[in-house]
């Protein structure tokens, strides 16, 4: 003989659908008995919630009855409707597969939902998608109040506040706002003045930092890597500008630095760079080469494919705005042989690199309070492209096609870093005089990376010339004339194009090389004789 089916029943009724439907509890306990009696089943007990919204997800009946399905002793839940249990897809959704842990179904009378017959189990399918597309829609309009909420009120809605911030409650409306931390506040003006105004060593700021108490955000002291990382990604400067961003829209918060510190924070981070490292692996140009979009290019050898540079970026989804589908891959071979090459002739012919020596130190004198300038433009224009390219997507432009239209601001941001760059190599030259030591070994390195072309010779002559490498934009292939391949030869057999090794997909890189003429020129003038790569 078969065990009989274990049910609860549950009932639920709004105080206004009472009053405007006349559903009362004790109509749906009475057809919720006579269902039970009818399949000949058991009933355990009954729960019910009286004036209570069936949006809720948390009902005093229900959780009893959710707490008594755990204790066991349940085979089923039943219900007259749907909306009995939850006015939501995703709510049912959620509630079936609950039960389902506990091995319970779900029956519906009015509706002949039973999810333990195969027709319930795929009407309960059905509900899953339409609760998927629920959630989605949930999310969506939750998404828009919150950039609603930040581009008109100003209103903070992300969970953690930027360094430098906390969170208050906003006066005379509801939701939050940030305000200065004043301790993390003094902590980010130290760092400013101590790593980017005074140039002191991370190790030094980070130890007057620790000594001083002042931490960072979710730990408990500085590390040298850590504070280095930290100034130099680009949300902690905006921040600090007074800039918070969500989902793209900018909200204006309460400045911790002036227009002209935040400009030299970003000239700092436009133009730092260390010198190259043994552990950067084989590429040659690691933290050499920048993309059109500014950023450092990264080697990548995926599988057998020939070794390229690329933009980190380039990889995002297609359908991702951030994508720079801009940047394109370049070859590593073809851009580390251009680069060797372009060294070569120049540390080949002192006598020019004398003249660019004395025109790079003797004149013209840049204008007092120039390089502020230069910054502060620098700046603006980092606002300036912001701001495009949020307009750009705003009207359907993404990848490549929303690279291409900022090629033209990326190019002028380009021109003015090379400027501050050489600024502030100027000044450090004219301050710093070589010793002979020195300049022994710097030529002893010269003369190793001329003779032998690998990349643990030639990077430590790039990181000694302070070497920076921009790919400006991309022309077609002369080689294979922006095919990628090259032609069918008479004669040869073959019956497919082999690719051009000069490009990759036709496109060949419109590089710029940036050297310390000074540099070079010592070091020019004291190779006797320069010889090539056996």
């Amino acid at each position: 003989m078969s065990r009989q089916v274990r049910i609860v029943t549950y009932a639920r009724v709004s105080t206004a659908e009472q009053v405007e439907k006349g559903t009362s509890l004790s109509d749906q306990r009475r057809r919720l008995a006579a269902a039970v009696t009818s399949r000949a089943a058991e009933l355990v007990e009954h729960f019910d919630d009286a004036g209570v919204s069936g949006v809720l997800d948390s009902r005093p009946g229900l959780d009893r009855l959710l707490a008594r399905v755990e204790a066991g002793g349940v085979d089923a839940v039943m219900a007259t409707k749907i909306d009995r249990i939850s006015r939501s897809a995703v709510g049912l959704l959620n509630l079936v597969e609950k039960l389902r842990e506990h091995g319970c179904h779900v029956v519906l009378i009015d509706e002949g939902l039973d999810t333990s017959t195969p027709a319930g189990d795929l009407t309960s399918g059905v509900l899953g998608v339409i609760g998927g597309w629920e959630r989605r829609r949930i999310s969506e309009r939750t998404q828009q109040g919150r950039r609603a909420a930040a581009q008109n009120e100003g209103r903070f809605v992300s969970s953690t506040p930027p360094f430098g911030y906390r969170v208050v409650s906003a006066p005379a409306r509801r939701g939050k706002l940030l305000v200065r931390d004043d301790a993390q506040a003094e902590t980010i003006r130290t760092i400013f003045q101590r790593l980017i105004v005074d140039g002191s060593k991370a190790n030094t700021v980070v130890a007057e930092l620790n000594s001083a108490g002042m931490a960072p955000a979710r730990a408990s002291a500085w590390s040298a890597t850590s504070l280095r990382r930290w100034a130099l990604r680009q949300p902690p400067l905006r921040a600090a500008s007074g800039i918070w961003i969500f989902d793209g829209i900018s909200v204006s918060i309460p400045a911790i630095l002036t227009q002209a510190e935040s400009a030299q924070w970003f000239a700092w981070q436009q133009g730092r760079r260390g010198p190259q490292q043994q552990s950067r692996g084989p590429y040659l140009l690691s933290g050499v080469l920048r993309m059109p979009c500014g950023r450092g290019a990264m080697g990548r050898t995926a599988g057998t494919q020939r070794p390229t540079y690329s933009c980190r970026d380039h990889y995002l989804p297609i359908a991702d705005p951030s994508r720079h589908g801009a940047c394109l891959n370049v070859p590593v071979d073809v851009v580390d042989g251009a680069v060797i090459e372009h060294v070569r002739q120049v540390l080949a012919a002192p006598e020019v690199l004398q003249q660019a020596a004395e025109r790079y130190l003797l004149g013209p004198t840049q204008p007092e309070g120039g390089s502020v300038a230069l910054e502060a433009q620098l700046l603006d224009l980092d606002g300036q492209i912001t701001a495009d390219s949020a307009a750009l997507r705003a009207e359907g432009l993404s990848g490549r096609a929303l690279g291409a239209a900022l090629v033209p601001l990326h190019r002028q941001q380009q021109d003015i870093v090379r400027e501050l760059r050489s600024l502030h190599r100027r000044a450090a030259t004219a301050a710093h005089v070589r010793n002979d030591v020195q300049l022994a070994r710097f030529v002893a390195t010269a003369r190793q990376a001329l003779s032998e072309d690998t990349v643990s010779t030639w990077r430590p002559l790039l990181s000694i010339l302070h070497a920076i490498v921009t790919i400006d934009g991309y022309t077609a292939c002369t080689h294979c004339h922006g095919t990628g391949f090259l032609g069918l030869g008479s004669g040869d057999g073959r019956r497919w194009p082999l690719r051009c090794p000069t490009c990759l997909k036709g496109q060949t890189p419109d590089l710029t090389v940036e050297l310390d003429n000074v540099t070079a020129f010592v070091i020019a003038d004291r190779i006797v004789k320069v010889t090539g790569p056996k």
